[in-house]
Formats: structure tokens, sequence, C-alpha cells
């Protein structure tokens, strides 16, 4: 199945060797429970090395050598679309919070991966950080084609995936759904756009990284 998608000048074209279909003829139970299990290892365990393993196996073995090699392949108008989209993702999750805390009264939680990061920690963090950004993109992409691969196929395959990212984290910030909807999840938008300008999911993670290294850094710098 190939994918072409263009969402506000964003162009996105990917083909996947494992096509929806051929999963569906042969082995559907098989994917969908794979996926369910990587699901609940991704939420139940923060075992670095373990989830990188999960998040990279899966999408090899839904589509193939080919496909994950498209998903990773050198990304387009890099410096533009990574600055435009650390931004973006700052500029998201400050208006998120001014709604999270004015017009909802709910006060954000802390991070407690962020209370106790070190400058150690950091570097373990690089595999956490590639399984969100996998686990959304590989959503995204399957939600789109399913829904037709036009351009509001993609809208809503970008907000649903957007979603999902946003309540994997609820455990992480005490359930509170004001939270990782308006903060954590609207700071996620910037991320898959980047991904999507760029064609390729480095810039994303890239991104991604660097938007939670900055915070992780500055609330290291507050505890000295």
């Amino acid at each position: 199945m190939s994918i072409y998608l263009n969402f506000g000048g964003f162009s996105f074209e990917k083909t996947f060797y494992r096509t929806y279909e051929q999963i569906s003829s042969s082995s559907i139970t098989d994917f969908t429970i794979s996926w369910v299990f990587s699901i609940i290892f991704w939420a139940a365990s923060y075992c670095s090395f373990f989830l990188s393993y999960c998040w990279i196996y899966q999408p090899l073995h839904s589509f193939g050598k080919k496909g994950i090699s498209y998903t990773f392949s050198k990304p387009q108008k890099i410096v533009s679309t990574y600055f435009a989209g650390l931004i973006g993702a700052y500029i998201f999750a400050g208006v998120g919070i001014l709604i999270t805390k004015i017009l909802l009264g709910s006060s954000p939680n802390s991070n407690p991966v962020a209370d106790g990061m070190t400058l150690f920690g950091l570097l373990k963090t690089i595999p956490m950080l590639l399984g969100e950004e996998l686990i959304t993109i590989i959503l995204l992409i399957i939600i789109a084609n399913l829904l037709g691969g036009t351009r509001k196929a993609l809208i809503v395959a970008v907000i649903i995936s957007t979603l999902i990212f946003g309540f994997l984290h609820l455990p992480t910030y005490d359930w509170n759904f004001a939270q990782v909807i308006f903060i954590i999840a609207a700071a996620r938008i910037p991320f898959t756009l980047a991904s999507l300008r760029s064609d390729s999911l480095y810039t994303g993670l890239l991104i991604h990284i660097t938007y939670d290294w900055i915070i992780f850094i500055l609330v290291i710098l507050s505890h000295h």
C-alpha cells in the first residue's frame, strides 16, 4: 500500500511492503495481539533497552525492512523544520498550561522522571523517546491508511495518535487528563508535523529529545 498525503503543504509519501490487506488476510490476530502486548510493556516498564527492542522489533515485524528504511530515511529541510518544530512545541505547551491553569483550574503535576533526573540519566531517555516516536508515527500511518490515505484521514490520524500519546502519559502525571491533553499531547503535535514535513522520523525524534532535555536540564539546575 502506498500512501501519499498532503497536510498544509507538508507531503508524506511512504510505501510499506506488508500492507493492511496482507495483514488482514494472513495474521490480523497476531498483528493486533503483538501491538497490544507492546503497549502494555511500554506502560508497565521504563526499562530503556527492553523498550527500544520492543519498538524496533514491532514495526520491523509489521512492515518489513524496506518499510522501516523509509521511515528512517534522510530528513528533508531538517534545519528549518527542526527549529520551527521545537519553538512550536514550547508555544503549544505554553498555551496548554494557560488553558489548564486558568480556564480549567487544574494545576499541572510535576514529572517524577524529571525530578530525579541526572546528566547521565539524560542518555537513558533516548531509547524511551525513540519508542514514543515509533508508536506515535506507526499508529498515525496505520490509521491514515485505514481511513483511505486522504488529507482528512491524515488529520484524523494525527489527532488520534496524538491523544494516544498523551493518554500513555497519564500514570506519569497522576491521571491529570487536562494536563496530558492540553500540555503533553499539544506539545506532541509539532513533533509529528516535523516528521511529516521532513519525511523522516529522525526530525521528530531530534525535536522531542531537545524539548525534553531542555526541561530536564532546567530541573537539574534548579536543584543546585
